[in-house]
């Protein structure tokens, strides 16, 4: 579970995710989303701390949501 150390907020894909998911964008930000694609696709780590990312979200929500049905 090393994977999961550490914010992945902090990473520079992680502040553009987050930028991207801000629940108060009243509409999609693209220029955002390309900026996200071109970390990802250009640096060695933008696809690793995607993942990551992904992941912790992922488990994030789960746990919360499986905190509120009990």
């Amino acid at each position: 579970m090393e994977f999961l150390l550490g914010n992945p907020y902090s990473t520079p894909v992680g502040q553009c995710i987050e930028r991207a998911t801000d629940g108060g964008l009243q509409n999609e930000d693209w220029t955002l989303n390309m900026e996200i694609c071109d970390i990802i696709n250009e640096t060695d780590e933008g696809v690793f701390n995607s993942k990551r990312l992904l992941l912790w979200f992922v488990i994030k929500h789960s746990l919360f949501y499986h905190t509120l049905a009990n």
